[in-house]
């Protein structure tokens, strides 16, 4: 097996692991604000950064060519957005909700299995600082959505009166309300940027990719005109992350394949 693919099982159990440590940690009530959960995600987090730099090695740029690396991509951003934003917003439980999202991307990523990439002339430093900063920008979207799972989970526990561990390892329902408008917001700009830098490149409109960027932008321009207007609720607006992370989702199929 090649050292790419052993980094990327490693971190793909460490994910797991932290999954089946933290669900243990609440049913024993021993949870002490995840730390053993941390040290999972940051060893997950090491292995994928030194997967991304010994597959960026043998394909002679950034990895973000195929599905396949383009979803550990997207899964390495989410986890730094992890741990820049998570803390930010008293998220404790976020890894919890993180390190399944991470797993099934990483999981699928070893299905696919990695390819060298066709031999092209220089690298375009711009082009591949527009690819990084809009799947940077996905992954704040998937950030977002997870972030309203979150959001759906406690607002059901109260629901049903079921206040137990879980329940008070949630951060208040109005933070993660405003946590989900932040991501949201965070993507939307980061996307922008992104596109900004399509029209220096020149990019033609035509272009599939740049097609489902400007569609993905669209519906996270909508999404966030809402919260910003205040016509939805939060449970809505959480409903919206969720359901509208399925677009730039499914999107990177299409554009991987056209």
């Amino acid at each position: 097996m090649p050292l790419t693919s052993i980094l990327l099982l490693a971190a793909t159990l460490a994910f797991a692991a932290a999954v089946v440590q933290a669900l243990q940690a609440l049913k024993s009530g021993r949870w002490k604000q995840g730390r053993a959960q941390l040290v999972l995600m940051g060893a997950g987090f090491a292995l994928q950064t030194a997967f991304l730099y010994y597959r960026g090695q043998e394909v002679g740029q950034c990895p973000m060519k195929s599905l396949a690396d383009i979803l550990v991509f997207i899964g390495w951003s989410v986890v730094l957005l992890y741990f820049l934003v998570g803390s930010g917003f008293r998220l404790s439980l976020l890894g919890v909700f993180t390190a399944p999202l991470v797993t099934i991307m990483q999981s699928i990523a070893l299905v696919q299995g990695f390819k060298p990439y066709a031999v092209k002339g220089k690298i375009n430093a711009l082009v591949e600082l527009h690819a990084a900063v809009a799947l940077i920008a996905y992954a704040a979207f998937a950030l977002a959505c997870i972030t309203g799972v979150m959001y759906l989970v406690q607002e059901r526990l109260l629901k049903q009166h079921r206040i137990g561990g879980l329940f008070y390892q949630l951060p208040p329902i109005q933070g993660l309300a405003k946590a989900i408008q932040r991501l949201v917001g965070l993507g939307l700009v980061l996307l922008s940027t992104a596109l900004g830098i399509s029209f220096a490149l020149h990019t033609p409109v035509s272009n599939p990719k740049l097609v489902f960027s400007w569609v993905v932008w669209s519906l996270y321009a909508v999404i966030t005109f809402l919260m910003w207007r205040h016509v939805t609720s939060p449970r809505r607006t959480a409903w919206l992350a969720v359901v509208g992370f399925v677009l730039p989702f499914i999107s990177l199929w299409i554009v991987t394949h056209a």
